[in-house]
């Protein structure tokens, strides 16, 4: 089987990294570590930065529910 030239090495390279791909060839555990640092940060994903609980909905909820007796707040039998 016939080696690859230098070019067809050298567009391969090239085309790995406009792709962001691993350049050279790499182990299992440097891929994790590339893996690890392709993903997006936790602070730039918009699921958690962007989540807020439905207050208004939870709090008319619970106040229903206090009423109906199916639940008591811990934090209310003691502030009196």
């Amino acid at each position: 089987m016939a080696s690859k030239s230098n070019y067809a090495k050298h567009m391969a390279q090239l085309s790995a990294r406009i792709f962001g791909e691993v350049v050279r060839p790499t182990d299992i555990k440097s891929m994790k570590v590339v893996r690890l640092f392709a993903r997006q940060p936790y602070d730039k994903t918009p699921d958690l930065v962007e989540y807020y609980p439905r207050h208004v909905e939870l709090t008319s909820l619970m106040k229903r529910l206090r009423y109906l007796g199916l639940y008591r707040s811990v934090f209310e039998l003691h502030s009196n």
